[in-house]
């Protein structure tokens, strides 16, 4: 599959964000209608692993160096971690979060845990930053401050298969919901010839990478292999997909860690009363807010399923006497969950029409003196023009813009 659009020049006609040098290459400022579809896309994971029984967490931006001295990602990603910040004490240095792992690893520490409470599943959407080189940096797709749809579970080893085959189903579910088609899976995994890239065992890495194997083909989805590409804690299932540019991009990863209990000196107790180290399954359906979005964006032309829509229904008042009736339905639909946006531009209606097309929104109604002395409007849609009377707009469009069960 072949993208037609850049999502560059589609987020630009959307108003869903824009970049500012004061601001900073790769740093990405979120307009309304980008926001619409960030807190969509969150609602829904929200209430799929609320189902499936993820506890939320929140972190700090920024953590001193010796955690992430600790979790390996300053020897690993130093170079594209943003420089330190000094703290209290002179030798004292603070980073910009890289990865929301440690403090998730932190957040398992804090407390005595019994096999009883495994597996334990902690989510965030966690605001990370990476000093990726400028030249790679391009719109939402490549960015230095990304959100990412962020979990880690902790777990007895012999249950990780399992609980693979569960993240797998939730990244398909999400991927259905979503209309999307033409990704493929990699199973990434070490490289013998670079055996100081890779931590930990060989025969864990064989045995964790034969597990994630055993998934794909167990849930028979189509996959490839690709040595070293894993992290470095751990072997892991990449979702690959064509972006706009032809190059696949990473958009969503489940990683088998088990390094870094060792590290953090995680344990629980288990059924035998002994200490014991978990294995930590670091998952993203949803990737990054931004690369997630710059997908959506290429891969529908920007007409976004209802549901995500940043613009559900736009009105256009045929003149200024009509715009204070346009409002009133305006708000009344808004309180009904409704994102409504009002025309106020003056001028050639049918201008008006082609103007408001830049938005993509899901449905455009034209309100004047027929359609408010007769009480039946037309909706026109993507897949035509619906005449509803006024009074029945908002069950009509609701039905069109519920967030997938």
């Amino acid at each position: 599959m072949s993208f037609q659009f850049d999502h560059r020049q589609l987020a630009d006609e959307m108003e869903i964000y824009f970049l500012d040098e004061e601001i900073g290459a790769g740093l990405p400022i979120w307009l309304p209608n980008g926001v619409a579809i960030r807190d969509s896309l969150e609602a829904f994971t929200k209430k799929l692993e609320k189902k499936a029984g993820y506890h939320r967490v929140a972190s700090p931006h920024l953590a001193k160096s010796s955690l992430y001295d600790r979790s390996g990602h300053l020897r690993a990603f130093e170079d594209n971690m943003y420089p330190p910040i000094k703290g209290d004490e002179e030798s004292e240095r603070y980073y910009l979060k890289p990865m929301n792992c440690p403090h998730h690893h932190k957040v398992f520490a804090s407390s005595l845990r019994s096999y009883r409470q495994l597996p334990l599943r902690i989510a965030e959407y966690g605001q990370v930053y990476r000093f990726e080189n400028s030249g790679s940096l391009k719109g939402l797709s490549r960015v230095r401050g990304l959100n990412q749809n962020d979990a880690h579970i902790y777990l007895d080893p012999k249950d990780s298969k399992q609980e693979i085959l569960s993240v797998l189903e939730l990244h398909e579910y999400c991927y259905r919901a979503l209309g999307l088609k033409g990704y493929r899976y990699r199973l990434s995994k070490s490289d013998v010839m670079r055996p100081g890239d890779f931590d930990g065992p060989k025969e864990l890495w064989n045995e964790s990478e034969e597990i994630l194997r055993q998934c794909l083909i167990e849930k028979g989805l189509d996959f490839f292999e690709a040595q070293g590409e894993a992290a470095f804690y751990g072997p892991k299932i990449d979702v690959q997909m064509k972006m706009n540019h032809g190059h696949e991009e990473s958009i969503a990863s489940i990683q088998v860690d088990f390094n870094s209990a060792e590290k953090f000196d995680l344990n629980y107790i288990s059924n035998s009363g002994e200490p014991k180290r978990p294995w930590i399954i670091h998952r993203a359906p949803l990737g990054s807010h931004e690369r997630f979005v710059s997908l959506l964006l290429e891969y529908y032309d920007g007409a976004l399923p209802g549901w995500l829509c940043p613009v559900q229904l736009y009105i256009l008042p045929v003149n200024e006497d009509h715009l204070s009736f346009a409002k009133e339905i305006a708000g009344q639909l808004s309180d009904k969950g409704i994102r409504v946006v009002v025309d106020h531009n003056l001028g050639s209606l049918s201008k008006r029409i082609l103007f408001a097309h830049r938005l993509r929104p899901l449905f455009k109604m034209v309100l004047g003196k027929n359609e408010i002395s007769s009480g039946d409007v037309s909706l026109q849609g993507r897949e035509g023009v619906r005449i509803v009377s006024l009074q029945h707009v908002s069950d009509f469009v609701l039905k069109r813009i519920a967030i997938p069960e």
